[in-house]
């Protein structure tokens, strides 16, 4: 019997272990093989593209998540319109969507729960600021409305027109 690599030793079927040292070739180019494999791509996702398509930009993106029922209860639709024309539009003019959605949630101790939502979607360069626009949304909505917290999650995103 030989020691691999690793010290060990044994017979796997009745043959002698391969030993690391000489797999580790092997597996090198097993990876190459499948790294150049037509319409494969390998590359991190923190990496930037390498060249943008015509038209297309790195962006932010970012949605944040209302819910419309709070102590007082129910936002009505005025109200929404109201924080959406003098909050959010002032603080992105360039554009932006909402959706009306459905959300579910639990607080600790309490039975799941179901309320009217609203969904902002927004894409907006890297100017300065705009991630305090968007937190400053959020920090207006919970105070004017009494909500516990809105939820926002940004991304970054290669975006086409």
């Amino acid at each position: 019997m030989r020691s691999n690599v690793l010290g060990q030793r044994g017979f796997v079927g009745g043959r002698r272990n391969i030993t690391l040292v000489r797999a580790l070739p092997v597996i090198g180019f097993v990876m190459i093989g499948i790294a150049l494999t037509t319409g494969v791509g390998v590359m991190p996702s923190s990496a930037e593209p390498r060249g943008l398509t015509p038209g297309c930009a790195q962006r932010t993106y970012a949605r944040l998540f209302f819910g419309l029922e709070g102590p007082r209860g129910s936002v009505a639709e005025a109200e929404w319109d109201t924080f959406l024309r003098d909050v959010v539009v002032p603080r992105f003019p360039g554009g932006l969507t909402v959706t009306h959605a459905k959300g579910h949630w639990q607080a600790a101790g309490e039975p799941p729960q179901r309320e009217a939502s609203r969904v902002l979607e927004i894409v907006y360069d890297e100017r300065p600021h705009a991630d305090r626009r968007v937190d400053e949304i959020a920090a207006t909505y919970k105070a004017r409305f009494q909500q516990d917290s809105v939820m926002v999650v940004r991304m970054a995103a290669h975006v086409c027109f």
